[in-house]
């Protein structure tokens, strides 16, 4: 449930009921772009590698994801309150795409993701593991997701009966609500590890390389300068504002780059694909130019250590608190590293 405080009376807090997405005039589509343009936000890069999303006019699921252990994630989005039947046709996929061997999961990705290199690989990287999966451990399990407005009693009672059978079927619910006559959604974060999960917004931004997928855009992210974000992950970026603090993380090596964004996000073409590219134009504080430098990278677990925090930093950017940015830069210092 949703409430308004009132500060100087909370027991006279305001209730928003929930509604219908009729009511609001929400179509299917709506909620579609909501999720496919925020699911940097939605589902956890950190947790889940992103390997494929639906394309238009293909029998797929919204989202298909990996975890650390091989294990497929299969994501189904619905307009409407979910019933029995989402979980029938969220199992056809799974009935489809539970028979992929790495071979057809690699071309999944390769061709959705832009993945460059072999899927196990790329696997390990964006994990740290100390060894690629064994190529049989892909796909060996699935776990099946679906995100829809609201869960009935049906639905919940087929999800239990499932789960007993063996069957990992989770429910990921969205309310929409009318505030002061416009529309707003909140959407339940999927969390299958249950961590803590950072949304500070201080101005101040971590963001990926994204060496695990397109292992030299770091180059030209340093000689541009600029920040830069890809296809179904462009929109991660979007968002923040001119005059931020981003450091430039590259994963396995830690932070490479400091600077403050001079323009709002920009678009470009990119690799004959047009607007794929979302990017903030930099000015640079300090960087490691080539591989030779980064001993001098700040290591996340340094970071981690100082704040006596567990942050990951797969995802391809995100908001810290103002006090991760000073660590990082006491850290920067304590390397003897100099300005450029």
């Amino acid at each position: 449930m949703l409430y308004q405080i009132d500060t100087n009376n909370p027991a006279a807090a305001k209730r928003w009921p929930i509604q219908s997405p009729d009511s609001l005039g929400i179509l299917e589509k709506h909620i579609e772009d909501l999720f496919s343009t925020h699911l940097h936000e939605l589902i956890p890069e950190n947790q889940l590698m992103l390997i494929g999303q639906e394309r238009q006019r293909k029998e797929e699921a919204d989202v298909f994801a990996l975890d650390r252990k091989g294990t497929l994630y299969i994501f189904e989005l619905k307009r409407w309150q979910s019933c029995s039947e989402n979980l029938l046709q969220v199992m056809r996929y799974g009935q489809i795409f539970g028979r992929y061997s790495y071979e057809e999961l690699q071309l999944l990705a390769q061709r959705h993701q832009k993945l460059q290199g072999n899927l196990k690989d790329c696997h390990k990287e964006y994990f740290g593991l100390e060894q690629p999966l064994d190529e049989s451990k892909f796909n060996a399990d699935q776990v099946f997701v679906v995100v829809t407005n609201g869960v009935d009693q049906d639905t919940l009672e087929a999800i239990n009966y499932w789960s007993h059978k063996g069957v990992h079927i989770n429910s990921v619910t969205y309310k929409l609500y009318s505030i002061e006559n416009k529309p707003f959604i909140y959407f339940d974060v999927y969390n299958p590890e249950k961590e803590v999960l950072l949304e500070d917004r201080a101005g101040v931004y971590i963001v990926n390389t994204n060496v695990t997928y397109r292992p030299d855009v770091w180059r030209d992210m340093l000689a541009a300068p600029k920040a830069s974000a890809y296809y179904s992950r462009k929109y991660a970026v979007a968002d923040i504002p001119k005059g931020s603090t981003v450091y430039l993380y590259h994963t396995g090596v830690g932070i490479i780059a400091k600077g403050r964004t001079t323009a709002s996000c920009q678009q470009k073409d990119y690799d004959g694909d047009p607007n794929e590219e979302y990017y903030l134009p930099l000015k640079l504080d300090w960087k490691l130019d080539d591989r030779q430098e980064w001993n001098r990278a700040v290591k996340a677990w340094e970071i981690n250590q100082k704040l006596n925090k567990g942050y990951r930093f797969r995802q391809t950017a995100f908001g810290i608190p103002k006090e991760m940015g000073q660590a990082i830069d006491d850290l920067w210092k304590e390397h003897n590293t100099s300005n450029v």
